[in-house]
C-alpha cells in the first residue's frame, strides 16, 4: 500500500491516525495534532484533509487582525464558512465545492473579505473565461472554460459572500451586481433508437467484457438512469416477477479504491420503474454470465470492482465510430431515451416520474425542444378530430348574385 504523507499506521492496533503540523510556537517549537482509531488508511486520510482544512491557518488571530473584519479570503472561507458549509450539503456537493475553492478562487485568497467589489469578481471571470479546460491537448485545440462551469464557480462565490453578509462582516453581498453569463440554448444530443442499435451491432457479444459493456448501454438507453444509479444497483433492486428496478443510491467513483454511495440527486430520485419483458430477459442472461465468474452484489460489475464512466464513454464513443454514426456524451444515453419516449408520445409527467426530476420544469426547459418533432402527431390528432368542411357552393352563388 503506498505511503500518504502524515498517515500512520499504528503497529500495535493496526489502526490509522493522522499527525498534523501547525507550524510553531512563539519558541520555535512545533505545533502538531494526532489524531488515532481509524480503521483504514483512506478514512484518516479524510479526515486530514477536513481538519487542515479547518485548522491549518492559525487559530488565534494577531493583535493586528484581531477584528472579523479583518479577515481575508482564505481565512474566512476556513476558519468560518467551510464548517458551516459541510453541515448544509450532501458530501458530494462539499467536495466538489472543495475542488472549486482549490483550483479556481486563489484569486482572492489574499483579499480582505470586506475589500472585494464587484469589480473584483468581473476581473476574476474574464480570468476564468480564458482558463484552459484540463482536457485541452494541445495548443492548437485549446477550449476554455465553459459559460455554464464559470457561472457555477460564481455561484459558490455568491454562497461564501453570502455567509459573510450572515456573520456581519459585509453589508452588501458584493457578486449581486455582478452578471452571470447567459445561458447558451444549446439542444442536447441524443441518438434516434436506430443509431443506437446500429452502435449495439458493432458489439459482439463474444466475450464476457462486450456483454459487461453492452447490457450497461442498454440499461442507460432503455430505463433513463444516471451512470451513477445504475452502478449502485444490487440484485435485490431487480424484481424480475414484476419487471422492475428500485433506484435508492447513486455510486460517486474517484479513483479504484476511493468511493461511496450517496443518496439519489434529489427526493424525487427515489424511484421503481419498469422494465419490461426484453430488458428483464436480457438482465436475467447477464445475471447468469456473471455468476460464472463469482458472486456479485452489484449487477454493472465484472471483477468485483466498479469500472470508471470514463472508461464507458470512451467504448461508447469508439463502437459509434466503428459503426460510422456520430459519438455522443455517455449521459447522452439518458438524453436519448427520453428521446425515444417522445417520438412515442409519452406524457411529460410520465417522462419526469421515471427519470427522477425533482419537477416538470426541469423536465420541459430540458427537453421541451424534443416535442416539436412530435408536432406531426398533432396535426394528425386535428384532422382526426374537426369535421371536414363541407360548402354549399349553389347557396353562396345564390347570396351573390
Amino acid at each position: 500500500m503506498a505511503k500518504i504523507k502524515n498517515i500512520y499506521q499504528d503497529k500495535k492496533t493496526k489502526k490509522w491516525f493522522f499527525r498534523a503540523y501547525l507550524g510553531t510556537d512563539e519558541n520555535g517549537k512545533k505545533i502538531q495534532k494526532t489524531k488515532r482509531g481509524f480503521d483504514s488508511q483512506k478514512e484518516a486520510k479524510r479526515a486530514y484533509d477536513r481538519y487542515m482544512l479547518t485548522h491549518g491557518l492559525p487559530q488565534i488571530l494577531s493583535p493586528k487582525n484581531n477584528s472579523m473584519s479583518q479577515l481575508t479570503f482564505e481565512e474566512f472561507y476556513r476558519l468560518r464558512f467551510v464548517n458551516w458549509y459541510e453541515k448544509q450539503v450532501k458530501r458530494q456537493t462539499y467536495e466538489n465545492a472543495q475542488f472549486i475553492y482549490g483550483k479556481k478562487m486563489k484569486y482572492f485568497y489574499h483579499i480582505k473579505v470586506r475589500d472585494i467589489t464587484n469589480h473584483d469578481i468581473e476581473d476574476w471571470i474574464n480570468e476564468l473565461s480564458q482558463t484552459a479546460t484540463r482536457n485541452s491537448r494541445n495548443r492548437d485545440e485549446i477550449k476554455t472554460l465553459s459559460k455554464s462551469y464559470i457561472n457555477r464557480i460564481l455561484g459558490h462565490l455568491k454562497i461564501i459572500m453570502a455567509r459573510a453578509v450572515n456573520e456581519g462582516i459585509i453589508d452588501r453581498n458584493p457578486v449581486n451586481d455582478v452578471s452571470f453569463f447567459r445561458k447558451d440554448n444549446s439542444k442536447v444530443e441524443f441518438w434516434e433508437i436506430e443509431e443506437f442499435q446500429k452502435v449495439m451491432d458493432v458489439i459482439k457479444e463474444t466475450s464476457l467484457y462486450n456483454h459487461h459493456r453492452k447490457i450497461v448501454f442498454e440499461l442507460l438507453f432503455y430505463t433513463g438512469l444516471r451512470i451513477g444509479e445504475l452502478q449502485a444497483l444490487t440484485w435485490e433492486n431487480v424484481d424480475f416477477e414484476k419487471r422492475q428496478i428500485t433506484i435508492e443510491k447513486t455510486l460517486i467513483y474517484k479513483t479504484k479504491n476511493d468511493w461511496y454511495f450517496s443518496t439519489p440527486k434529489t427526493n424525487k430520485s427515489y424511484r421503481t420503474i419498469g422494465i419490461g419483458k426484453n430488458l428483464s430477459d436480457k438482465l436475467k442472461k447477464w445475471k447468469e454470465l456473471q455468476s460464472r465468474i463469482g458472486h456479485f452484489e452489484y449487477l454493472a460489475q465484472l471483477d468485483g470492482t466498479f469500472t470508471p464512466s470514463y472508461s464507458f464513454s470512451n467504448w461508447l464513443k469508439d463502437y459509434a465510430r466503428e459503426a460510422g454514426v456520430t459519438p455522443i456524451k455517455l449521459h447522452a444515453l439518458r438524453h436519448s431515451h427520453v428521446a425515444m419516449l417522445i417520438e412515442k408520445n409519452i406524457q411529460p409527467l410520465v417522462i419526469q416520474e421515471r427519470l427522477g426530476h425533482a419537477s416538470i420544469q426541469i423536465t420541459l426547459g430540458t427537453y421541451g425542444h424534443l416535442y416539436a418533432k412530435s408536432d406531426k402527431q398533432v396535426v394528425d390528432v386535428l384532422d382526426k378530430v374537426i369535421p371536414t368542411i363541407v360548402i354549399n357552393e349553389k347557396s353562396i352563388e345564390h347570396e351573390l348574385v
